[in-house]
């Protein structure tokens, strides 16, 4: 029993590392535009030692749309070099760090608890639709998740032998410089683990305290310096819930029908503010978004399935109800280290518009929950087991064969449906049309890209692979200027290439020596025009179900 036991573990470890990197160049269906800017940052620092702005070596990265941080741009610079400007080279450093997450999480698990959980929790993990989506694609999330498994580990480990509390204070403040959501939860979980570990810590001196604590600091002097200057606060400012002034006119509408005292109470832009945070906490514990339906953006959930499996939230329940009155005194401080982890993980998020489900700055939640679940399945598990009748173990076959087709539906659904249903959320045609058009790109001395449907600026670098040290040279800014050329608002690189606005009617640019790339939405509403003797379509970009995307054309000579 022990050897099959042993054996199935392994092959469910295999499977699920396969599926980890299988078709990694087709699922997701496209790099998105967040993708793209990471893999076009490291092959810039890769060819020039400088983001694309012309920064070297920065410790914030200068984008076309805002400052970001540093950790998966650097990461990905090796496998940059090794695949080059593919998805397989963009996407790697996911893959790796969400292997890296599932033995520090198995580590962790194991030293707090026993090895059997560790592996149930680690399985669990594995197979999360959760961190297998985010193992899969170049967000931030990913990427964060060792940090702060890691540096739980080592602070844990740090309560018995000093030396681990350094890896410890490392790796907590890199991960300020992975993902935005650190700059909260970190020190409130840190805080947190201090609080209940106090015994241990302070039998340390203070001096050694102070030089952990320096090591920390000094790690998070440049952060600390750029927050200064407001850098790493502009993408906080228009995601946050007070961004807009959606919050004021709530005010306005409400006090239009008072303007009593208990109305300016319940009424005020700090009481609404609190009030949508308080909603977002509370959303992220719901069964809509941790069973159901997920994060709505078809990037962060697959459509059918929530964040967690549904019969996940049975053992998060057995899993608290026996660390709470089974088990508690005996494991006490891990327990109430997880608990709070829980509890302090969705702040962050709830601090931003849509907070409540956005499944990437929720996803320190993802930890605790499994480690919750893995408790509870053993729990279920061993109890089952020790029972003789029949019908204890057909029961435990149930649940197994239901987990089973749970985990097959799931790996279907992400490979098969979800990638055909989720086209637009990744942006898909841009590969196809750019890589025609690089093709083409000898026969014409102009060429023109739309760049209202999404900016476009980026993927043709990406995609052209192209010098990134004349690209420094060259460009000029990507505000658009009207009639920057005949029939065309935008901005341009070189001589060549153009982006921007096509003014319609579009046959207007068409010449023999220009191309123009056309979005079928924007642009080319009435596809006849393309039966004109004047025009010739070369390409036409469609969407999995047929949808047009893009039309590429130029002039005829006659």
């Amino acid at each position: 029993m022990k050897i099959i036991f042993k054996l199935s573990i392994i092959t469910f470890f295999l499977l699920g590392i396969f599926f980890r990197i299988w078709r990694l160049q087709n699922v997701p269906i496209e790099l998105f535009g967040d993708e793209i800017d990471v893999g076009l940052q490291a092959y810039s620092i890769l060819t020039t030692n400088k983001d694309y702005f012309g920064n070297k070596f920065p410790l914030m990265f200068h984008s076309f749309s805002e400052y970001r941080l540093p950790m998966q741009l650097y990461l990905d610079v090796p496998f940059i070099k090794i695949f080059g400007l593919k998805e397989i080279g963009v996407r790697a450093p996911a893959v790796l760090m969400g292997f890296v997450s599932l033995v520090l999480f198995y580590y962790l698990v194991k030293m707090s608890l026993n090895k059997k959980v560790a592996l149930i929790a680690s399985l669990f993990l594995l197979f999360s639709p959760w961190h297998f989506n985010f193992s899969r694609q170049a967000n931030d999330a990913g990427i964060l998740l060792p940090f702060i498994l890691g540096g739980t580990l080592f602070f844990i480990k740090g309560m018995k032998n000093y030396k681990y509390l350094f890896l410890s204070a490392t790796l907590f403040a890199l991960s300020v410089y992975s993902y935005a959501i650190a700059t909260v939860f970190t020190p409130l979980f840190v805080s947190a683990l201090i609080i209940i570990y106090r015994k241990e810590v302070f039998n340390y001196s203070l001096i050694k305290i102070m030089f952990v604590v320096g090591v920390g600091l000094l790690i998070l002097f440049p952060f600390l310096k750029f927050t200064l200057s407001g850098l790493t606060s502009q993408r906080f400012s228009s995601i946050s819930v007070t961004s807009g002034d959606s919050i004021f006119q709530e005010v306005v509408d409400k006090r239009r029908w008072s303007e009593s005292f208990l109305t300016r109470i319940f009424y005020n832009t700090k009481a609404i503010t609190l009030d949508r945070i308080g909603k977002n906490y509370l959303m992220s514990f719901s069964t809509t978004f941790l069973l159901s339906n997920g994060d709505p953006n078809l990037r962060q959930g697959i459509e059918g399935f929530g964040q967690m499996y549904v019969f996940e939230i049975i053992f998060v329940f057995i899993g608290i109800t026996s660390a709470l009155f089974l088990d508690f005194k005996s494991n006490k401080k891990i327990y109430l280290a997880f608990f709070l982890w829980l509890i302090l993980s969705p702040i962050p998020s709830s601090l931003t518009i849509d907070g409540g489900s956005h499944a990437s700055r929720l996803i320190l939640m993802l930890p605790p929950l499994t480690f919750f679940s893995a408790i509870g399945f053993k729990q279920l598990l061993d109890n089952l087991l020790v029972k003789k009748e029949i019908f204890y173990k057909l029961i435990l076959a149930g649940i197994l064969f239901f987990m089973l087709f749970n985990f097959t539906k799931f790996m279907h659904r992400y490979f098969i449906i979800w990638p055909n249903e989720s086209w637009r959320f990744w942006q898909y045609g841009y590969k196809e049309s750019i890589s025609f058009v690089k093709e083409m790109d000898p026969n014409y001395k102009k060429i023109y890209f739309n760049n209202t449907y999404e900016p476009i600026l980026g993927r043709f670098l990406f995609w052209y692979g192209y010098d990134m040290k004349l690209f420094q040279e060259q460009f000029t800014g990507d505000v658009h200027i009207d009639q920057i050329a005949d029939g065309f608002n935008g901005f341009k690189l070189g001589e060549k290439y153009y982006f921007g606005e096509l003014v319609k009617p579009i046959e207007g640019l068409a010449k023999p020596d220009t191309l123009v790339v056309a979005s079928a939405e924007k642009d080319a509403t009435n596809p006849l025009i393309f039966n004109s003797v004047y025009l010739r379509l070369l390409k036409t970009i469609n969407a999995p179900a047929g949808e047009t995307i893009f039309y590429i054309f130029s002039g005829r000579d006659i």
